[in-house]
Formats: structure tokens, sequence, C-alpha cells
């Protein structure tokens, strides 16, 4: 169990970094393989690496009302088939509590190129 929450966003960022490519959930029309449920996301490239760090309460809805970074992909033409999505699911406790601030945590940390700058903490 991470002591802090900077402990558990590096825990998280470490898991969803070291997914491999071909074990990350594949893209779909229906988006029919995201899970249902709550977690930090990152939409991962096969050689570019993450793109983009977010949180979703329900993954699958999250991209069935289109997402920011497909949009981008599509505008930067890179192939559908060259993108995937790591998923780390949190329990109720950790989505309600910590959610946001692990997904700023991350974000800060890697810096990916589709998400929005977020300015750092004090």
């Amino acid at each position: 169990m991470p002591e802090s929450i900077q402990q558990e966003a590096q825990a998280i960022l470490d898991t969803l970094a070291s997914i491999p490519f071909e074990d990350c959930i594949a893209l779909t029309k229906e988006f029919r393989e995201l899970p249902m449920s709550a977690g930090i996301y990152a939409v991962k490239h096969r050689t570019l690496g993450i793109l983009y760090i977010g949180k979703a309460r329900t993954l699958r809805d999250r991209f069935r009302g289109g997402h920011k970074a497909l949009l981008w992909a599509f505008i930067e033409e890179l192939k559908a088939t060259d993108i995937r999505i790591a998923f780390y699911q949190l329990d109720f406790t950790q989505w309600v509590r910590l959610s946001s601030e692990l997904e700023s945590l991350i974000i800060q940390a890697i810096n990916p190129p589709y998400n929005v700058k977020i300015p750092a903490r004090d």
C-alpha cells in the first residue's frame, strides 16, 4: 500500500507505462472491450508511448461520447491500429477521494502531448 498520494500516482503510472502495447485494449467502433468501471487510463501509441492520461467514472462511456485524444491522433494521421488503451481500475474510495489528484500528478510527471497543461501544485 503506497504511503502517500504521490507514491500511489507513481505506482499507477508505472503500471500504465509497463503494460505492453499488445496487452492494452484495442480500439473498436463500439468500444465494447473497454471496461464499464472507474479508473485512470492512458492512450498509448505503439512507438510514441503515452499520448494522453485521463480518468473516467466509466471508461467505455468516456470514449463512446468522443475523446479529444482520438481526434488529435486522427488529425496527426496516426493509424487507429497503433493506438490502444491501458487502464488502471480504481476502487470506489480511490475514485471519490483521489481520482483528480492522481490524474493531475501523473500528468505532471510525464506531460503527455495530448493533455492540456495543468499548473503545478504548491
